[in-house]
């Protein structure tokens, strides 16, 4: 199992939800959060803050190793604008998985 981590821009959450529901893979878990990029990032857009942030959508998303180049490819897809700051993707291994309620484990719970 791997955790796959995307940073994406806040307007683009929907065409991802979209994108992932349509090949099936629909849970997932997101939060709006406030990004500091790159410095090529905050030049783009000319931000004259203490923090240079730029509001992001975290997605979360644990699967079967054998789709995360699909998931990746979806993100990347469904993501993309072609401008700086369009995100990124971090791929993490998972060593275990519990569902609570029934005490299932590993690849039983995806």
């Amino acid at each position: 199992m791997k955790k796959v981590e995307a940073f994406v821009r806040a307007e683009k959450i929907t065409d991802v939800r979209n994108a992932m529901k349509a090949m099936g893979h629909g849970s997932m878990i997101n939060y709006d959060i406030w990004y500091r990029g790159t410095s090529k990032e905050i030049n783009q857009y000319n931000v004259e803050s203490l923090y240079d942030f730029m509001p992001k959508v975290k997605i979360e998303m644990v699967v079967d190793d054998h789709i995360v180049e699909e998931i990746v490819n979806i993100l990347c897809e469904s993501a993309f604008t072609g401008n700086i700051g369009d995100g990124k993707i971090f791929i993490i291994p998972v060593e275990e998985a519990i569902r609570i309620q029934t005490r299932e484990n590993g690849d039983m719970i995806l």
